[in-house]
């Protein structure tokens, strides 16, 4: 067998291995945005959760924080990547991804203004993907 058989031979392997990877790669990527999105899901509702009904000492922070220039321009964001967020659809893995990070972006965002000086409550998880 010549060297350009050999090649040829080594790149149609290449290509059938490139091909098992990549579908295998893709699996792996799925998986890990679905458990970003149930994260960042997680967040929300606590954020949420806790803008609703704050608690401790951080009540009347919270409470004043919602009469303060700029909460309305973050919570028209919060109920618009909710708004975008409800009308994605779950069984494409990457656009829900998004969604779901984009809602976790806002609602960090609102908390961390809602609270202002004060920290984010212990009982309220923070995912990387939100910050």
């Amino acid at each position: 067998m010549g060297a350009a058989a050999e090649h040829r031979g080594n790149e149609l392997i290449r290509r059938q291995c490139r091909e098992t990877i990549d579908a295998q790669r893709d699996g792996e990527n799925a998986a890990l945005a679905l458990q970003v999105s149930e994260d960042c899901n997680a967040f929300t509702t606590q954020a949420m959760g806790y803008l609703i009904e704050p608690r401790g000492l951080r009540q009347n922070t919270v409470e004043r924080a919602k009469l303060r220039r700029g909460w309305g321009k973050r919570h028209a964001a919060l109920c618009a990547a909710h708004n975008a967020w409800v009308d994605t659809d779950s069984r494409n893995a990457y656009t829900y991804h998004a969604a779901c990070v984009r809602r976790a972006k806002a609602a960090y965002h609102l908390l961390v203004f809602a609270l202002g000086c004060w920290t984010i409550p212990d009982h309220i998880t923070v995912p990387r993907a939100a910050t």
